[in-house]
């Protein structure tokens, strides 16, 4: 027993000297969804492995949410130069995160010829992956539509949605939720503004007695917002207090983005929008599995469809007992197992 445990605490600590470096990007032109979801992956795996963080231009707020999980930040040039700056830093052995949709075939290549195991996040399945593991989050994506090294392992849908940790609490379930609130965000960014076009919706129909916005600080259109006296604005809060704000919330008005996934993890009456071309096949997922009544594009959507909707979504408590059973908490175990795997 005794030399069984030294076995466990070594291989423990052989663990823990890994480093795992993640290389994604956010700012108001991309928004901050690759940023949110990489870094929670990091606070998933920080106890076991070194955990170290690779990006462009990162705002103080960007350092300090980095700091929390990671022991290093490498800050890469705002040029082509971060190609080379991030292969340069890559030491044999490491692990590999890479979040983007510009990491091509060949920039994969050069990883894996670094001596490096190489997991890649993607949202779409239009690229030749020579990664060690795929993980894509987007529902409905067949096994045999990725062109793929015979070594690459696929970890795909919402078995391994990126969540971050406080997402899998189950303490959120059991808050009792406001009548007549709304939780909404478009992302941290929100270019095109839908928040005030939903805001004016909500204040038009005339039933909700107070409206959450969440947004980040690249939205850029806050006067456009200063007339909503019932709309309380939460600006790069953390995921704990995000949790509670959907938690305690009647209904939640979201895009199919990482953000679908932790209002489902949580158990909210969704409605569910796009505005982006990777978005349209979680919607129509979602939608056509009874997890989320569907609103269509939010660039195009009118008052007198908006306003059918909600009603729909106020009547749709099924919604909930349909998400509990896709969102039982077993992909906390499962992204994890994708770092043990390699």
């Amino acid at each position: 027993m005794f030399l069984e445990n030294i076995v466990i605490f070594c291989r423990g600590m052989m663990i823990l000297n890994k480093r795992v470096i993640f290389r994604a990007d956010g700012n108001s032109r991309i928004g901050y969804g690759h940023f949110v979801r990489t870094l929670g992956l990091a606070e998933l795996i920080n106890q076991e492995f070194n955990c170290i963080y690779a990006t462009q231009k990162p705002t103080e707020y960007q350092l300090n949410e980095i700091h929390k999980f990671c022991t290093e930040v490498i800050e890469l040039s705002d040029n082509d130069d971060h190609y080379q700056e991030f292969l340069d830093y890559l030491d044999e052995g490491d692990i590999v995160v890479l979040d983007n949709y510009f990491f091509t075939s060949e920039y994969q290549t050069k990883i894996r010829e670094k001596g490096c195991k190489l997991i890649y996040i993607d949202d779409h399945n239009d690229k030749d992956y020579v990664c060690d593991a795929l993980i894509n989050n987007i529902p409905g994506f067949a096994y045999n539509s990725f062109r793929k090294r015979s070594y690459t392992k696929l970890y795909l849908g919402t078995n391994y949605a990126l969540l971050r940790k406080e997402f899998f609490n189950s303490k959120y379930r059991s808050i009792k939720k406001k009548p007549n609130t709304v939780f909404m965000s478009f992302g941290g960014a929100d270019f095109f503004n839908i928040s005030e076009k939903i805001v004016s919706f909500l204040n038009e129909i005339g039933s909700f007695s107070e409206i959450n916005l969440l947004i980040g600080d690249a939205y850029k259109f806050f006067p456009s917002l200063e007339k909503f006296k019932n709309l309380k604005i939460h600006k790069n809060i953390n995921a704990d207090e995000v949790a509670l704000l959907i938690a305690g919330s009647d209904i939640c008005i979201v895009p199919a983005s990482s953000l679908l996934n932790e209002t489902a993890s949580v158990g909210s009456k969704i409605l569910v929008g796009y505005f982006a071309e990777n978005q349209i096949q979680p919607y129509n997922h979602f939608v056509d599995n009874n997890l989320a009544i569907g609103v269509g594009d939010y660039r195009n959507v009118d008052f007198n469809s908006f306003k059918t909707k909600i009603k729909e979504v106020m009547e749709s408590s099924f919604l909930i007992e349909n998400q509990k059973k896709v969102y039982n908490y077993q992909q906390y175990a499962n992204l994890k197992k994708v770092f043990y795997d390699l």
